[in-house]
């Protein structure tokens, strides 16, 4: 418990670092002496900074230290001051003051983090800002697909990972209740849910149609699924079962190799040579969730099995004062993934994986394993 503590420490603290960079509007989105050898930190990055909010809330509540919660609002402040009229959100970084189009993905991102920044603080503007993104995003989905064809990371390219955005959606439904939100965030889900295979893997869930897919976004896929099962209730219970039967088919795979691959194609067919830091943290997060809704021990062994091996190379003693608490892209470090660089979304669900971990082994320590529901 110990190790986690400190290591949770080290972690936000990059993070605030990350936003020190800034000038204190929005989180760099890495920090690479290979890219940028001058700096290091590179631009502010909207959509990473959104879901940021949410995890330095969490973090400055649960150790009473309030200027993480100070710091997220900020931000929440300076997401706001991004928005369109239409209620869209930029995609890519703010670069000399520019920022790029609007972005179904970064949108859903960012509206976590006002849904974060209005539950903690109560104040109306932050909702307001999320029921407009959220009414955008409806607006845009596509009826015949059932997605979103358009303001993609891929031309024409409609990723199974859009259920991160139907997620947010839905958290904003459960504030300021919007039918036609609510059916058109069930539409997307309901679609993507159609394409997982037999194996559990599901199509579309990689950054382009034919690679192997991160586990970075194979978890975006998972999470959307089980946060809405969530917010659903009983109706969602279909959610969760595609989620877990995913979730378990990666449980096997590093049941069987001992650890998670970086990326894994439709067959499930892993690539070893490196990790995802990223996506094992995200795993890491799911299995704990569904340890707690499901109450079998395996799902815990095995997030705690991914969590270590992301603790174990964890920054904590780097001479640059800009590493330390830092989580790279991939193990080893020139790996594939997000290649010789720290992101800032590494150590976000870093730090979120750690704050899962403290409880789940708290609640053990004190009231014994969680009960099958």
């Amino acid at each position: 418990m110990e190790a986690i503590v400190e290591r949770a420490h080290a972690a936000a603290e990059w993070l605030l670092r990350s936003i020190a960079a800034c000038g204190g509007q929005g989180s760099a989105v890495y920090y690479s002496r290979w890219f940028r050898p001058r700096r290091g930190w590179a631009w502010p990055y909207p959509e990473t900074t959104g879901y940021i909010i949410e995890t330095l809330i969490a973090y400055g509540r649960q150790t009473g230290r309030r200027e993480f919660i100070d710091t997220a609002i900020q931000q929440a402040e300076w997401i706001l001051s991004l928005q369109s009229g239409d209620g869209a959100l930029p995609g890519g970084a703010v670069v000399r003051g520019r920022t790029g189009g609007p972005s179904v993905f970064n949108t859903g991102q960012m509206v976590l983090g006002l849904v974060a920044a209005f539950d903690e603080t109560g104040r109306r503007k932050y909702l307001d800002g999320a029921v407009r993104a959220a009414g955008w995003l409806a607006d845009e989905v596509d009826d015949a697909a059932g997605t979103w064809t358009k303001h993609a990371y891929v031309r024409n390219y409609s990723p199974a990972y859009y259920t991160r955005v139907a997620w947010p959606m839905l958290e904003v439904v459960a504030r300021a209740p919007d039918t036609h939100v609510h059916s058109q965030a069930l539409r997307v889900l309901d679609t993507i849910a159609g394409w997982q295979r037999e194996n559990g893997a599901i199509r579309n869930w990689a950054f382009t149609p034919t690679a192997p897919a991160f586990t970075h976004t194979i978890a975006y896929t998972i999470r959307g699924f089980l946060e809405s099962a969530r917010l659903l209730g009983d109706t969602g219970r279909r959610y969760e079962d595609v989620a877990a039967r995913a979730a378990y088919a990666l449980l096997r795979r590093m049941e069987l190799r001992g650890r998670l691959a970086g990326a894994y194609d439709l067959q499930l067919k892993g690539r070893y040579w490196f990790t995802c830091l990223t996506g094992n943290c995200q795993m890491a997060i799911i299995w704990m969730k569904l340890y707690e809704r499901l109450g079998d021990g395996r799902w815990l062994s095995a997030a705690l099995k991914a969590l270590e091996f992301v603790m174990q190379r964890q920054r904590m003693r780097a001479r640059d004062p800009n590493v330390r608490g830092a989580i790279a892209g991939s193990s080893p470090f020139w790996g594939r993934y997000l290649t010789l660089r720290y992101p800032n979304w590494a150590a976000k669900f870093y730090l979120d994986a750690l704050l899962l971990a403290y409880r789940c082994l708290q609640h053990l320590l004190e009231n014994g394993p969680c009960a099958s529901r």
